[in-house]
């Protein structure tokens, strides 16, 4: 199973088995928890795709890069190095990794000194994300649709791990408007349900301000950059 190997000045300070996802910031409720201010709170997530692991760039404020080139996303080769923005951490790629390894074999403490990475464990990471618990789990691919607004498509599926909103030509629902954000809302799925990350500009969720994350439930309607969304779980 493949493993991502951080290092620091070519030390290495721990290592973590991926299995289907693993999410990469500063904040705690990430699966690797970066204490470092060039981090973003939320700066990238690596994920499984088909018989390939994905890295993809959180729209974070400076970057990830992958031997030393910026991406957004890129699929992972083996002994691959990433850089996340301007810090001196380092996370090496393992695509052989080790069968039946786990994170660690004694979970540190959430708690760390500053400049120290925590890998957390199963447990305390489900901890610190039983208040995402109550949210209910998708049984299938949630949409966005349309309610109001220029768009185009009247329905967008959220197949991805990651689907942004925005004006760039990567988001999935694209804003028209000459001012309007590259990346405003990313929305990450997981088997907790689906989670909308504001990263630029104004998003209301009904009717509500929302300046960081939100877990969705089924019913929730998004205004952002002009669009009026309506959030659906499969039923």
């Amino acid at each position: 199973m493949p493993k991502l190997i951080l290092q620091i000045d070519n030390r290495v300070l721990n290592t973590c088995v991926v299995d289907q996802r693993a999410s990469i910031g500063r904040r705690a409720d990430n699966t690797v928890v970066v204490d470092n201010s060039a981090v973003s709170g939320h700066h990238a997530t690596v994920f499984r795709d088909g018989e390939h692991f994905v890295i993809e760039d959180f729209a974070s404020k400076d970057g990830t890069f992958v031997n030393d080139k910026r991406v957004s996303r890129h699929t992972l080769r083996d002994g691959d190095a990433v850089r996340l923005g301007k810090g001196k951490h380092t996370i090496v790629f393992d695509e052989q990794g080790g069968a039946g390894e786990v994170a660690d074999a004694a979970p540190p403490e959430i708690a760390a000194a500053p400049g120290e990475t925590v890998y957390l464990g199963a447990d305390k990471h489900k901890a610190l994300l039983d208040w995402i618990r109550s949210a209910q789990a998708p049984a299938g691919v949630a949409v966005l649709r349309v309610i109001e607004g220029r768009a185009d498509h009247t329905e967008y599926p959220l197949h991805a791990y990651t689907s942004v909103i925005g004006k760039s030509d990567a988001a999935l629902v694209r804003l028209k408007g000459l001012f309007k954000p590259k990346e405003a809302v990313a929305i990450a799925r997981s088997d907790d349900g689906y989670v909308a990350t504001v990263l630029r500009g104004t998003t209301r969720i009904n009717k509500t301000p929302i300046r960081d994350r939100r877990v969705l439930a089924d019913g929730d309607v998004l205004e952002v950059g002009g669009l009026t969304l309506e959030f659906k779980l499969a039923g």
